[in-house]
């Protein structure tokens, strides 16, 4: 009996999702059919989708624009621009605003974005996926910030790009607890009332993902 319940507690050990497979948090997420993003991250999706559902967070992918009224859960779009907005730091790719009651929208430099692939080419179809999980990590925890390591890292390193490769980058605890507990709070706040529109010189716009 003992050997047995060390064997199931072992094995809880070994699977850090266990603790999400109840039930998982839905997100929508919007790829725009009107510019180069659906070309540039649409094959990143199937791995963003894996990495987050490992932590117990559903992306369900739609093409084109946000839903003028969204429903009283967390909703993003993803669009792409050709350069920099002049407000972004130097080494940022993407920013973020709130797009009044509707949900988050992220704008990915187009520019960078594909400098960042160049760049980094031996990683074939994963960088795509990695940058996707950065750029939606950051909304949906809704606070600007990086951690010393793992996918929401500032500047990825040579022993990060191996990790992609083997599908080994992963968010840290404190990542995915930020996660959920902002998807909680976007999900409470969509309930209860409207989220105001974000002037583009409001501290809810921010430049994310500098490395």
């Amino acid at each position: 009996m003992n050997i047995r319940l060390a064997t199931v507690v072992l094995l809880a050990a070994m699977d850090s999702s266990s603790i999400y497979a109840a039930e998982k948090t839905r997100v929508d997420v919007y790829i725009s059919d009107r510019d180069d993003s659906a070309q540039l991250l649409g094959t990143g999706k199937v791995l963003a989708s894996g990495i987050f559902d490992h932590i117990g967070v559903h992306v369900v992918w739609h093409n084109g624009e946000l839903p003028a009224n969204s429903p009283s859960k967390p909703v993003f779009a993803i669009r792409t621009l050709e350069h920099p907005l002049e407000s972004a730091t130097s080494t940022a790719l993407a920013s973020a605003r709130i797009v009044g009651s509707s949900g988050t929208e992220i704008t990915i430099y187009k520019d960078r974005l594909h400098r960042f692939l160049a760049d980094n080419g031996s990683l074939g179809g994963v960088a795509a996926g990695y940058v996707l999980a950065h750029e939606l990590a950051h909304v949906m925890q809704g606070v600007a910030r990086h951690s010393e390591s793992g996918i929401l890292k500032a500047n990825w390193s040579r022993q990060d790009f191996q990790a992609m490769v083997f599908h080994k980058l992963a968010f840290t605890p404190l990542d995915v607890e930020l996660i959920h507990r902002g998807l909680a709070v976007q999900q409470a706040s969509r309930r209860s009332e409207p989220v105001l529109v974000a002037a583009s010189d409001s501290p809810a716009v921010f430049n994310l993902a500098e490395r």
